[in-house]
């Protein structure tokens, strides 16, 4: 920022004064109470529109010369310019606002920050935004996990020292989750590699399936050829059975058959019994009906009449009804009724026995020709049938066995995934409790906001021979070997906080500098500010520069690169002029 002009009126302690520097560096001197700080203080407000004696705006009549009613400043960088009319205070601003502006107006602004806002500043300068997306792109870089980045990202605006701690109590659970599972203390090199122990005895878990497989097959073989031996057991049974069946059917058709002889003798005398009562009932029935009984028939010699009747012929004779005979009827053909179903029933009987003969003779050939033993040959297949049984029992015992290492060896493997992967989550926590911690993306935070300033510290000590300024990572202000701000004297504490607007300045591209109170160094060390400011102007590290000192008179032997602006009666005029 090269400022080209400076003009006041009514303002403070200065009456007047048109400053055009001619060179970078403007030395703006004079007496005590002369109206420096004036110009100072208006240049302040113009560029950055801070006031140092009054607040308010409604208060900018107390900033006026005394007795003035008006008052104005205008500070013109170029074409463009800043101005304040007093006592409205109404700025208007022809240059970009740049908050940081302040700090090269205000040399000791910086080292008046608490150490908060000190790193915000730094950071600021440096474009570094803590926004939670830089944060997130900072944490992939470094390899952390990214679901477990987003768990922790909300912390980080209250606070890296948040998200850190709530990332090492998830890597510290983490941890109790291991422990709890392998039942036993955690520690990062065991973790590492620690898989469950397999119980000893059974096949290699790639050679289990395999194993298992192998006994099924046997045991399928087996159970198979067992089926086929009980099938046969089964047949033999079955044959026997009905062996067995046969032989008590044989015995109840013996014993039916046995019947016979007394079957047909209860048929013959049944028989008997009907065909001598038959006759007597056809008999009556003649009689009855006034018809001979018989068969009437002819002679076949002479041609007389006959009737045949129980195996007799016998001429045959009118026929007239008889009452009794009809009377007497019914009872005999009732009687003969249940003689012909007697008949009827010893014959069924008597055939009934004659059939179970006969089916009794069938069954015993059929007996005979299977009559064969096969208790040997039963007595081999249970034999051989125990034994497979036996070997099915022994192989199923060790399936059970080979089983039950695979279910064991597939638990240690799951036990050991598990335990990997809280492992795995106790590095991924840590990794980022790391990297959240101060040596991880806070230090590299502070590392880019402190390098650059503090290179160019260290520049300006080396250019103006003072002692080295440095700004620590707990944001302290140190001098020369190490000493804290605080301890420094004055004029030790006026040179840091000239160094530190210097490198603001440079960082910022604003390229100006404010000294006030330049009065408080004496002999060599005001010196080599002049030399120091004469050596940045001819090197084009400054465009604007202008130091402030109480004098009693004007000075000389100045730098060629530093215009002197003598101050007094509350005007300024160049010391040259003044000459």
């Amino acid at each position: 920022m090269k400022i080209t002009t400076i003009h006041i009126r009514n303002f403070l302690g200065i009456q007047a004064a048109d400053i055009i520097p001619a060179t970078p560096v403007s030395l703006i001197c004079g007496p005590n109470g002369a109206g420096k700080s004036s110009i100072q203080e208006a240049v302040r407000l113009a560029l950055a529109g801070e006031s140092v004696r009054v607040g308010l705006k409604k208060d900018y009549g107390q900033l006026l010369h005394d007795g003035a009613e008006t008052g104005s400043i205008v500070v013109s960088v170029g074409p463009q310019a800043n101005s304040v009319p007093l006592p409205s205070g109404k700025a208007k601003n022809g240059l970009p606002d740049d908050p940081r502006l302040a700090y090269v107006l205000d040399a000791q602004r910086f080292a008046s920050l608490d150490e908060k806002a000190r790193r915000a500043f730094l950071f600021d300068l440096m474009g570094l935004k803590l926004g939670t997306d830089m944060v997130r792109e900072r944490l992939a870089a470094r390899g952390c996990d990214a679901k477990k980045i987003e768990a922790v990202l909300p912390l980080v605006r209250a606070g890296f020292d948040a998200a850190a701690k709530e990332a090492q109590t998830k890597a510290t659970a983490a941890k109790g989750a291991w422990r709890a599972l392998t039942n036993e203390n955690y520690g990062a090199v065991k973790a590492a590699d620690w898989t469950a122990p397999v119980p000893a005895g059974g096949p290699a878990p790639q050679d289990a399936a395999a194993a298992i497989a192998e006994l099924e097959a046997e045991i399928a073989e087996a159970t198979g050829d067992a089926g086929d031996l009980q099938r046969q057991l089964g047949q033999m049974d079955a044959a026997e059975q009905q062996r067995r069946q046969r032989a008590e059917k044989i015995a109840g058709l013996v014993a039916k058959a046995d019947q016979l002889p007394k079957a047909e003798e209860s048929v013959a005398r049944a028989l008997a019994e009907r065909d001598a009562f038959q006759p007597k009932v056809e008999a009556l029935r003649a009689a009855a009906g006034g018809k001979q009984a018989g068969v009437s028939c002819t002679c076949p010699e002479c041609g007389a009449l006959l009737q045949y009747l129980a195996g007799q012929l016998a001429q045959r004779a009118p026929a007239q009804a008889d009452p009794d005979a009809a009377g007497r009827l019914p009872e005999y053909e009732r009687s003969l009724s249940v003689l012909e179903n007697a008949l009827k029933s010893r014959t069924a009987e008597r055939d009934a026995a004659a059939a179970a003969a006969n089916q009794a003779e069938l069954l015993r050939k059929d007996a005979a020709a299977d009559a064969g033993d096969d208790a040997e040959l039963r007595g081999k297949i249970e034999s051989e049938l125990k034994t497979l049984q036996e070997a099915i029992k022994g192989v199923g015992e060790e399936l059970t066995a080979a089983r039950a290492a695979q279910r064991a060896a597939g638990e240690a493997a799951e036990l050991t995934r598990k335990a990997g992967q809280h492992h795995a989550d106790v590095v991924a926590w840590d990794a980022l409790a790391e990297a959240l911690g101060p040596s991880g993306i806070p230090a590299d935070l502070l590392a880019e906001a402190l390098g650059p300033i503090n290179e160019q510290l260290a520049a300006a000590a080396n250019l103006s021979e003072w002692f080295r300024v440095g700004i620590e990572r707990d944001m302290t202000v140190t001098a020369g070997d190490g000493r804290p701000y605080a301890l420094l004297s004055e004029s030790e504490q006026w040179r840091a906080d000239a160094m530190i607007a210097y490198a603001i300045g440079k960082l910022t591209g604003l390229r100006l500098l404010v000294l006030d109170r330049a009065d408080v160094l004496i002999g060599a060390e005001r010196d080599r500010l002049f030399w120091w400011l004469a050596d940045l102007a001819d090197a084009g590290e400054i465009d604007t520069a202008l130091v402030f000192m109480s004098l009693k008179s004007m000075p000389t032997g100045l730098p060629e690169g530093i215009t002197p602006f003598w101050v007094q009666d509350h005007q300024v005029g160049t010391v040259r002029e003044a000459a």
